[in-house]
C-alpha cells in the first residue's frame, strides 16, 4: 500500500528584493514535522517576492515593510495596482505588511510623501484592493517571516495533486 509524502520545499526570493532586506528561510531540522523548508534560493520571480519552487505559478508572496511602504505605493498606484492585476491571476497571493495597524494610523498624513492623504484613506485604498483584486492582505507586524513559512507550508499541504507518491507503508 503506497501512502502520500510531503516534499520538501524551497523558497524562492526575488533577485531584486533589497539586499539586507526581506526574509531568510534557513532549512529545518529533519525531525521536524514535514513539510520542511529545504533553504532559499534567490532568483528572478515574475509576480511578488517570495514563493517556492515548484509553485510559482500558484503561489506568491509580496512583502510590504511598512506603513511608509504603502505610502510610496498610493503616490503611485498605477504601478502598483498592475501589480496587484498581476498577482489576481495567482490562486495564492497574499501581501504582507510589517506592521501593526493602530488608530493612530488612521490619522496620520506624513509630509515627506507626495501625497497628503490621510490614513484612513491609504487603509481604505488596501482594503478596496483585496476586494476588488482578491488578494489576501495581512498586517503581520514583527511575524512576517513566520506567517509567510506557515502559508508556504499549508499551501504544500492542501496542493495534494503536487505531491509524490511512495511504494513505502
Amino acid at each position: 500500500m503506497s501512502r502520500i509524502i510531503l516534499p520538501e520545499y524551497t523558497v524562492a526570493r526575488d533577485t531584486r528584493e533589497k539586499s539586507g532586506y526581506g526574509w531568510t528561510f534557513l532549512p529545518h531540522a529533519v525531525k521536524r514535522r514535514p513539510p520542511i523548508c529545504a533553504g532559499m534560493i534567490e532568483k528572478k520571480l515574475d509576480v511578488g517576492d517570495y514563493s517556492l519552487i515548484g509553485y510559482e505559478d500558484i503561489l506568491t508572496i509580496e512583502r510590504k515593510e511598512d506603513f511608509s511602504e504603502l505610502w510610496i505605493n498610493y503616490s503611485n498606484r498605477g504601478r502598483f495596482e498592475r501589480e496587484l492585476e498581476n498577482m489576481s491571476k495567482i490562486k495564492y497571493s497574499y501581501i504582507l505588511i510589517e506592521s501593526q495597524l493602530t488608530t493612530d494610523h488612521f490619522n496620520l498624513s506624513p509630509p515627506q510623501y507626495e501625497t497628503k492623504a490621510p490614513g484612513k484613506a491609504l487603509i481604505r485604498w488596501i482594503m478596496s484592493l483585496g476586494i476588488k483584486y482578491n488578494v489576501n492582505i495581512m498586517m503581520v507586524g514583527q511575524c512576517g517571516r513566520k506567517i509567510a513559512q506557515m502559508i508556504f507550508e499549508e499551501v504544500v499541504r492542501y496542493e495534494k495533486d503536487r505531491w509524490v507518491e511512495s511504494g513505502r507503508q
